[in-house]
């Protein structure tokens, strides 16, 4: 392992706990920064039918978009009914993970158009115009591609079950602190995180020496798919650590093969 950390960012700790988990095991010491907080909206399940009830296509844009509105139907003992208004309704989904959550929460198809908004925006234009489209986000409301929908669809709306707040931004402070000590790996479960890390230390002037010991190698970032991948590239990383699928314990095994194969840098 050569002395190396893992630095897990996710703002979720039920996600954050299964990747330390499955990296621990691998040998792998890891340290827990969130750059940002995951925390439910609040929203009313008779709401999120109502929205249902008004659309005829709904896009699930991850799979925890997928998996928190599972979980507030089962909680109010109201998931067949959910699946049942799901079942009359065209179903999209941006990446695997969304596609194979609605499969395991509500036994139904939901063809994966892509792994990011560009891909799926290329697929399925043709499907969506002239629909009441409803979309599924899970902890960030993507507004650009909410208004580039608008431009295909007749109207649009969305619902949100969990929500992103802004964790402390010194946890973004002290992990980029932690990365540029190097042999550190940084490890981003999402788009929003991302952002979040490198809007902090572009604040704080430390952007160019992050970028530059991550391209150096000697500290890493690792990504769990390519939106997230595609947020960190934004800010000029050319080196990323990726997993062959968009998955956490794919993300994991990556990690944990980087970790044993590491250099002494």
């Amino acid at each position: 392992m050569a002395g190396w950390t893992v630095i897990i960012t996710s703002g979720r700790p039920s996600k954050a706990e299964l990747l330390a988990r499955l990296i621990v095991k691998a040998g792998g010491e890891v340290v827990y920064l969130p750059t940002v907080m995951v925390e439910e909206s609040g929203v009313d399940l008779d709401a999120v039918v109502g929205h249902l009830s008004w659309s005829d296509t709904v896009l699930f844009m991850t799979g925890q978009s997928a998996w928190g509105l599972a979980e507030l139907a089962k909680r109010a003992g109201r998931l067949d009914y959910l699946r049942s208004i799901l079942a009359e309704r065209l179903l999209l989904c941006r990446g695997a993970k969304a596609s194979g959550n609605i499969k395991t929460y509500f036994k139904l198809d939901c063809p994966n158009y892509g792994e990011t908004s560009d891909e799926l925006l290329a697929r399925a234009s043709g499907l969506l115009r002239g629909r009441r489209l409803l979309v599924s986000f899970y902890g960030a409301v993507d507004t650009e591609l909410i208004e580039r929908l608008k431009g295909l669809a007749s109207e649009v709306r969305y619902v949100q079950v969990y929500q992103t707040e802004e964790a402390p931004e010194a946890n973004a402070l002290e992990a980029a602190r932690r990365f540029l000590e190097g042999r550190h790996v940084l490890v981003f479960t999402s788009g929003v995180g991302a952002e979040a890390f490198f809007k902090a230390v572009e604040k704080a002037g430390l952007l160019r020496d992050v970028v530059e010991v991550a391209n150096s190698g000697r500290s890493v970032i690792a990504v769990v798919g390519p939106v997230t991948e595609e947020a960190v590239r934004r800010y000029g990383v050319a080196r990323v650590l990726a997993p062959e699928k968009p998955f956490l314990a794919y993300l994991a095994e990556a990690v944990a093969k980087f970790l044993k194969e590491a250099p002494d840098v």
